[in-house]
C-alpha cells in the first residue's frame, strides 16, 4: 500500500497527468496552486473532512504552495451555485454531490468520470460494495462517497415524560406514533406537539413521503424508470397518514412553511417530541451546551422509524459524492485532494462527528469506535438494512419538486391526497416522456 502511495505521489508531483485525453494540469511554474472547493456549509464546522485532506497533500507537495478557497452553501444553492458557476466557465475544482444529482450532472457534461483513478485509488477495495455501486452512472465512476446517511426518529424524553408518557417506550408502529404525537400535543401544544415532519417545498417532504410508501411496499416509479408509481394505494395510504396527524393536531400547521432544519432543531429545543432526521447527535452538540453522551442518552432517544402496522421497516439513504468538476483547471491535484478527504481517516472524524454513516468496511468493523462518541450509533447502523435510495436520474430534481407541492397541497386540505398525488403523477409522467 505504502509503495502505491509513494508511486502515485511521485507521478502526480512529477506530471499531473492521469486524466485520460492529454489533458494536463497547469505546470505550477511559480510554485503556486490554488484550488476551489463548493460544499455543504456545516461541513467546514470540524477538521475533517477539508483540513486533514489539506495537511495531507500540501505534506505530499512541499514543492507547492496550495492555497484553497471554499464556498459554503445550503442543500439547494450548493446545486444552483454549482450549474451557475459551471455555465460561466468558473466551476471549482472539487464538487460535494448529492447522490441524486448524479446523473443530471453526468448526462449535462458537468462532472469527469474517475473510474481509473478509483479502482487505482488504495482505499477503494475498502468501500462497501453497495456504495462501490452506487458512485456509477452508465457504469463509470464520478467520485467516491464523502458520507452517506440513513434517517432515524430522534425523540425528546423530557417531553415524553411532561406529558406523562414512558420515555423508554418510543412509538415502534404508525398507531403507537399516532397515539403518543397525539397524547403530547394534547398536554403540551402550542409549547410544543408531539410529532413534527416537513409539507415545505423541499426534498425532505418527499422523503417523508417515501418512506411511508416504502413501507407499505410501494414504489416511487415502476422499475423502468419510465413513470410514476406512487400514486398507488399504498401511496394514497401512506399519504393519507401524515394528513391525518394535522387534522387531529398531532402535528402544527406551521410546517407548511419554513425550513425542515427547524423542524429537526425543535427536537432538540423542546419544540417537537419526535421528528425523522439524519444526524442526530451532531445537531444535537451544536444545539445543547455540554452536551455529553451521557446526557445525550438521558434527555433524549434514538429509534428506527416506525413502520406501518401492515408493513415493514423502511427509511431513506441518501449522502454525496465528492467530484471532479469538467471545468477544472487542476484535476489531477482535485483527485488527491478528494482520495484524502474521502479517505477512511477523514471519514471517520466527519461521520463520528456529524453522525453520519460511514461507507468503508474497515470503518463498519469498528463500530466500538462510535458507539463511544454516539451511544445510538447501533440504531443508525440498524436501518442501513432498511434503507432506500431515490432515484439518481437526471430528472429527478423536477420530479421530487413536483410531489413537494402536491404533499403541501393535501397537508393543507387543498386536495385529497388521491387526486394530489394523480396530479403529481400526471406532471411526473410528463417530465419522464420529455
Amino acid at each position: 500500500m505504502k509503495k502505491r502511495c509513494a508511486v502515485f505521489v511521485l507521478l502526480s508531483a512529477m506530471c499531473f497527468t492521469l486524466f485520460a485525453g492529454g489533458e494536463k494540469d497547469a505546470a505550477y511554474a511559480d510554485g503556486t496552486a490554488k484550488l476551489t472547493i463548493y460544499a455543504r456549509a456545516y461541513t467546514y464546522q470540524q477538521d475533517a473532512p477539508w483540513k486533514v485532506a489539506e495537511r495531507k497533500l500540501n505534506a505530499a507537495h512541499p514543492e507547492l504552495k496550495i492555497t484553497y478557497s471554499y464556498q459554503g452553501f445550503g442543500w439547494s444553492d450548493l446545486r444552483t451555485g454549482f450549474l451557475t458557476a459551471a455555465a460561466g466557465g468558473e466551476a471549482p475544482d472539487v464538487v460535494m454531490t448529492d447522490i441524486i444529482w448524479l446523473g443530471e450532472y453526468a448526462d449535462g457534461g458537468l462532472i469527469t468520470p474517475v473510474t481509473r483513478q478509483a479502482e487505482a485509488w488504495s482505499e477503494w477495495a475498502d468501500v462497501a460494495p453497495m456504495y462501490r455501486e452506487a458512485t456509477k452512472w452508465n457504469g463509470k465512476i464520478y467520485g467516491p462517497w464523502l458520507n452517506t446517511d440513513v434517517r432515524v426518529m430522534a425523540y425528546n424524553k423530557k417531553l415524553f415524560r411532561r406529558a406523562g408518557l414512558d420515555p423508554n417506550k418510543p412509538p415502534r408502529t404508525w398507531s403507537e406514533l399516532r397515539t403518543a404525537a397525539k397524547t403530547i400535543s394534547d398536554a403540551l401544544a402550542p409549547a410544543a406537539y408531539g410529532f413534527g415532519f416537513p409539507a415545505m417545498i423541499a426534498d425532505e417532504t418527499a422523503q417523508t413521503f417515501y418512506a411511508y410508501l416504502f413501507s407499505l411496499g410501494g414504489s416511487i416509479l415502476t422499475k423502468d424508470l419510465k413513470k410514476a408509481a406512487f400514486n398507488s394505494p399504498q401511496g394514497v395510504q401512506a399519504l393519507n397518514e401524515l394528513i391525518n396527524y394535522v387534522k387531529s393536531g398531532a402535528t402544527p400547521t406551521s410546517i407548511v412553511s419554513g425550513d425542515y432544519g427547524d423542524i429537526q432543531k425543535g427536537v432538540f429545543q423542546d419544540k417537537f417530541a419526535m421528528a425523522f432526521m439524519t444526524k442526530a447527535f451532531g445537531l444535537a452538540k451544536d444545539l445543547v451546551p455540554n452536551l455529553t453522551p451521557e446526557t445525550y442518552q438521558n434527555d433524549f432517544g434514538v429509534v428506527t422509524i416506525p413502520r406501518a402496522d401492515n408493513g415493514k421497516p423502511a427509511t431513506m439513504s441518501g449522502g454525496y459524492l465528492l467530484c471532479i468538476p469538467t471545468g477544472s483547471k487542476n484535476k489531477d491535484l482535485a483527485w488527491e485532494f478528494i482520495s484524502y478527504a474521502a479517505g477512511a481517516e477523514a471519514q471517520f472524524g466527519y461521520t463520528a462527528a456529524r453522525g453520519y454513516v460511514p461507507t468503508f468496511t474497515s470503518l463498519k468493523n469498528k463500530a466500538e469506535n462510535y458507539y463511544k462518541i454516539d451511544p445510538y450509533f447501533g440504531v443508525i447502523m440498524d436501518q442501513v438494512n432498511n434503507a432506500y435510495f431515490r432515484p439518481s436520474i437526471p430528472q429527478y430534481t423536477e420530479i421530487s419538486a413536483e410531489i413537494q407541492q402536491q404533499i403541501q397541497a393535501a397537508v393543507m386540505g387543498q386536495k385529497d391526497a388521491k387526486r394530489a398525488l394523480d396530479d403529481a403523477a400526471a406532471a411526473v409522467n410528463a417530465i419522464l416522456a420529455d
